[in-house]
């Protein structure tokens, strides 16, 4: 008799075993009702055979002292954990092999196909715990590690990747298949030094895939080793490891260089390759489109822009890109949607609302314009103090929070007049209130119209600048004031003003304003070059003093001249304008001296008699630098560092540089 029932248990566990759930679940049932009592074995392929029926309800039958007396480990594994997780049961899988784990749980494999599957679910503080156990259980398996990083990333936890990348540094090595994780743990963890370091070991010849080409790239473009970077994408093309990564990359690369000719061929070509690979991906297609639209090539940016506003409607610097591009091909009812889009999604955003009443005013929408940008206005008064003297006073406590890039301030430094006598964060901390006061300055003139005399105050002696320029506008041919993007700029518009000197000034301001001091603007805003150009030699035909921000950019492809071992946006209409219409010229920047805003104010060359109208432009060029290099050799309150010579600054390239080593 009891030959029999083990006979009964026994067709149960082959029937299960080859996979025939009802077959298996009639013999149980059979040897049951002929009284035989099961063993562990014969339970746990009862209930596989009930979860494979579809029964996940009986997981809740197994445990670990049962899975154990059955020695059911390969079962539950090949007769379980595999087919639901083919079938994507996910949880279910989890469940069994939680207890399989804890019922063996010496396998590597078993916690590394548990972590993969808890990782599938989010659960990642469990899914990294059993890959820390499985990278501990076999502490040389080099991908155990990388998985453990990969995890850690995946969940958010980027400082801790990045720990534990710089604690396993020396096994990043082993295994150049993944040693593109650690390349990743690095960089989104900020030890931009340490992951340069890693990617300087890999061999170019034998690199795995085309995502470690790409990362190693990364890497070097990160620790700001540009043409490291450079060389090291392009041989990795070179080596076949093309693909949409590895080329925004480069393209990014070759951006970083800083120059315009970089921008408009290297870069331009491998990120229309990139996109070629990948078009949907929304980073690299805005980023393309934002290159074509600075190299100048307006409508071919546009539908880059707009692909890359449809598959990501919320961002917000890739459509007002979009906007200035159909601005710049004549779509200007088109470019006015977008803007006031913005406006929409962030009805409190003032830069928005300042770039759409822009908008609207040149697309022929006036009204409109003008109650955004009185909406405008009003919403920053209302946040200024009540007095200028307490504004000044407040700038101190802002000092902290002002974001400046590094790189400005690093080349800010090298053109400074003595750096070994000054202390570097104290010159920082003068910058940075030069930086916050002159926006001050255009808060006030613009919001705060009706006390601007609080700011008057704060003009020193202007007797030096009256003698300067009354004997020049005296001539009756108007005097081009060329100023850049230093000092307190704004202060100019208070000293003509006080010195009754008629003017026009070249403003960003949109034309709508309605300042006092509104009348003498030449809005770039809102009017094409064209526009602007002609407004400003009518204005010097009539005798007043222009002044214009050389270093300023009409459009996103402004021509670009060398300056200081940078590429800085020149324009030459102030010294061709001088040429053609015989009117004198002055460099003029004001500047702070002992709490005071003094003037710095140079004589420009005047054409020779026969002089060629670019030999002329060279020589005035060169003054304007020459004048313009030695006022930034002064004291950093006067530096402004945002606008005009600052805007395409760029980092020193440390491809010369050691590598930072792992300690």
């Amino acid at each position: 008799m009891h030959e029999a029932i083990s006979d009964a248990f026994a067709t149960c566990k082959r029937a299960v075993r080859k996979g025939d759930w009802q077959a298996g679940l009639r013999a149980y049932s059979s040897a049951v009702t002929a009284g035989a009592v099961p063993d562990a074995s014969a339970r746990v392929c009862l209930i596989i055979a009930e979860i494979r029926s579809g029964n996940e309800e009986s997981i809740s039958e197994l445990n670990v002292q049962l899975v154990r007396n059955a020695d059911a480990q390969l079962d539950l594994k090949r007769l379980l954990v595999s087919p639901l997780i083919r079938q994507g049961a996910l949880s279910a899988a989890a469940q069994v092999l939680s207890i399989v784990i804890e019922a063996w749980p010496g396998s590597a494999d078993d916690h590394r196909t548990l972590s993969s599957v808890l990782g599938c679910l989010k659960h990642w503080d469990e899914a990294i715990a059993h890959a820390d156990a499985a990278a501990r259980i076999e502490p040389d398996d080099t991908a155990l590690l990388a998985a453990c990083l990969r995890l850690r990333m995946q969940a958010g936890q980027t400082k801790d990747a990045a720990r534990l990348a710089s604690e396993t540094f020396e096994r990043a090595g082993k295994d150049s298949q993944h040693t593109h994780a650690w390349i990743t743990a690095l960089i989104r963890g900020g030890n931009m030094p340490l992951a340069a370091s890693l990617a300087a070991t890999l061999d170019i010849a034998t690199l795995p895939d085309k995502r470690t080409a790409a990362a190693m790239v990364q890497a070097l473009l990160a620790d700001e080793r540009i043409d490291t970077a450079i060389q090291a994408g392009e041989q990795a093309l070179t080596a076949g490891h093309d693909g949409a990564t590895l080329r925004s990359q480069l393209g990014q690369a070759w951006l970083a260089r800083g120059t315009l000719h970089d921008a408009e061929t290297r870069a331009l070509a491998h990120l229309a390759q990139g996109v070629s690979f990948a078009s949907d991906d929304v980073r690299l297609v805005s980023l393309y489109g934002e290159t074509l639209l600075r190299a100048g090539r307006y409508a071919d940016a546009i539908p880059h822009l707009e692909h890359a506003c449809a598959l990501a409607p919320g961002l917000d610097h890739t459509r007002s890109l979009l906007a200035r591009a159909l601005r710049h091909v004549g779509r200007h009812a088109q470019a006015a949607d977008e803007l006031m889009a913005l406006v929409s999604r962030s009805p409190h955003s003032g830069r928005w609302q300042r770039l759409a009443a822009a908008g609207l005013a040149q697309a022929g929408r006036r009204d409109e314009a003008s109650a955004l940008y009185a909406t405008y206005l009003r919403a920053r008064g209302a946040s200024l103090p009540p007095s200028f003297a307490n504004a000044l006073a407040d700038l101190d406590g802002r000092i902290a929070y002002v974001k400046i890039p590094r790189a400005r301030l690093d080349w800010a430094w090298s053109l400074h007049r003595d750096p070994d006598r000054t202390d570097r964060e104290q010159w920082e901390r003068a910058a940075r209130w030069g930086h916050l006061v002159d926006h001050l300055l255009l808060e006030w003139l613009e919001c705060r119209d009706d006390r601007i005399e609080e700011a008057m105050a704060c003009l020193g002696d202007l007797d030096d600048t009256e003698r300067a320029i009354m004997p020049l506008m005296d001539a009756g041919k108007g005097v081009i004031v060329a100023t850049a993007h230093v000092g307190p700029m704004y202060a100019g518009l208070m000293v003509l003003e006080l010195l009754d000197i008629p003017s026009r000034w070249l403003s960003s301001t949109p034309g709508v304003s309605t300042a006092s001091y509104a009348s003498a603007l030449i809005s770039t805003a809102d009017q094409s070059e064209a526009q602007v150009a002609r407004e400003s030699l009518r204005a010097l035909q009539s005798g007043v003093a222009l002044c214009i921000a050389v270093d300023g950019a009409l459009n996103p492809a402004a021509p670009r001249v060398q300056f200081a071992g940078q590429e800085i946006t020149y324009s030459s209409f102030a010294a061709r304008a001088a040429h053609r219409l015989g009117a004198p010229s002055v460099f003029y920047a004001p500047r702070w001296e002992n709490g005071r805003i003094v003037n710095t104010l140079e004589r420009l060359p005047d054409a020779r008699p026969g002089e060629d109208v670019e030999a002329f432009a060279v020589r005035w060029q060169q003054a304007y630098l020459g004048h313009l290099r030695e006022y930034l050799a002064g004291a950093p309150e006067n530096l402004r560092l945002s606008g005009g010579i600052w805007r395409h600054v760029r980092p020193v390239d440390r491809s010369t540089q050691p590598y930072e080593s792992h300690r």
